[in-house]
């Protein structure tokens, strides 16, 4: 399988380059699919998951939504990605610091519910502060949460370890150097009052040592998740069938570094056993939304592992199920692109890697210049053209092939 990987410059960050208006790209769907993102507005499907996570939050602070605190969203977004989305999209009304800075003329109910809970801060109860929080870093701003949250302290609250827990998460995004993340999520592994979250903080050790190539403290900490899950059955049964299929996805994510498949296969299966229970125990909107969110990584997991392994093990019909649960955020749309290729399905695979084109983000710039590989590979140059005019209205520091570029 061809590299789908593009050179750029980078000689300036992403922040400082300039959009001229976009040749290819329909800035303006692209903006109404991250409208959960721009402004906290319901936008009309199809919209990525991850943009829903911040809806449902905003909904517990305008009161539209029942709180439903701790927060136990798995994914957090990167720093980067609302400011990704806003330029790309040409939508720079947008950009903003801080939630207040945004302009009055652009602000939803929701953000002006966001802002007077910010300025009311020091008066919020704890489960409150725990929305807020997981909100600013759903929306990319982290650096405002620590700022908010200050020094942080462990005690025996079950909710003010929860805060210190997703403030944790926003400082491993802003710094992953620094060990004041790890320190604390190592604490709550062993000492959080809910077997949930430490079991939720011994996998995050786990996946930032595996991504450090530490597999020995990975294996240590993953060990101590194992042990946490005795303790789930004082967990309601939705929750405990949601962090036990989180465990057996980061236990295959560990094994996928040894040379045995049998284990990481194993885990995987169990992820979606045990996400078949959550479905049928999930009793609202939000804890569905939890199941969604998961199916999603599981699925969007077993793909990446078929895709690396050149096996068969995930589910004949997961990249429908992935299609039909999150079918524009370009992450999982760009492992189901590079499934269908890696079986040679170039088709396919050009029309998945377009759709995840038009949802932005740096992974969307990918995308396009997937997308213009498929195309090559299908003997069709014009549409490769009009890809890599895509991928430099998504990334204008890509640097094309001298023969293709037309700027």
């Amino acid at each position: 399988m061809p590299s789908f990987a593009y050179q750029r410059d980078d000689s300036r960050s992403f922040g400082e380059l300039w959009f001229p208006t976009a040749d290819a790209l329909d800035t303006a769907e692209l903006a109404r699919r991250w409208t959960g993102w721009l402004d906290l507005r319901d936008a009309a499907d199809p919209v990525p998951l991850r943009s829903r996570h911040a809806v449902h939050l905003a909904r517990m602070l305008t009161g539209e939504e029942e709180a439903v605190v701790p927060n136990w969203f798995s994914t957090v977004s990167v720093t980067s990605s609302r400011y990704q989305v806003i330029v790309q999209a040409r939508s720079h009304r947008h950009l903003c610091d801080q939630p207040a800075a945004l302009p009055e003329e652009v602000r939803s109910p929701r953000w002006q519910a966001l802002v007077e809970a910010l300025e009311r801060w020091a008066d919020l109860p704890t489960a409150r502060r725990v929305v807020v929080v997981a909100l600013l870093t759903q929306l990319g701003f982290h650096r405002h949460a620590l700022r908010l949250v200050g020094t942080v302290a462990i005690d025996a609250d079950p909710l003010r370890q929860q805060l210190v827990y997703e403030v944790s998460r926003a400082a491993y995004q802003l710094n992953r150097k620094s060990p004041i993340p790890y320190e604390i999520f190592g604490r709550l592994a062993r000492d959080a009052v809910r077997p949930a979250l430490r079991t939720l903080a011994a996998l995050q050790l786990v996946s930032t040592r595996a991504r450090g190539s530490d597999r020995e403290e990975a294996a240590r900490w993953l060990a101590e998740a194992e042990r946490s899950l005795a303790g789930l059955g004082e967990e309601p049964g939705w929750l405990a069938h949601l962090v036990t299929s989180r465990y057996h996805r980061a236990a295959a994510l560990h094994e996928l570094s040894g040379r045995d498949r049998e284990p990481v296969v194993a885990h995987m299966r169990a992820a979606l056993e045990h996400d078949d229970a959550l479905a049928r125990s999930a009793e609202n909107p939000v804890q569905a939304h939890y199941q969604r969110e998961n199916r999603g990584l599981v699925l969007e997991a077993h793909l990446k592992l078929d895709t690396l392994t050149g096996t068969a093990s995930a589910p004949d019909d997961a990249v429908g199920q992935l299609l039909a649960l999150d079918p524009v955020d370009p992450e999982p749309l760009y492992a189901i692109g590079a499934y269908l290729a890696g079986r040679g399905d170039w088709e396919a695979a050009l029309e998945t890697f377009l759709r995840a084109a038009g949802s932005g983000t740096l992974r969307g710039a990918s995308a396009a210049n997937a997308a213009a590989v498929c195309a090559e590979r299908l003997g069709r140059p014009d549409e490769a053209e009009h890809a890599r005019r895509l991928l430099l209205d998504l990334d204008p520091a890509a640097r094309l092939p001298v023969h293709r570029a037309d700027v």
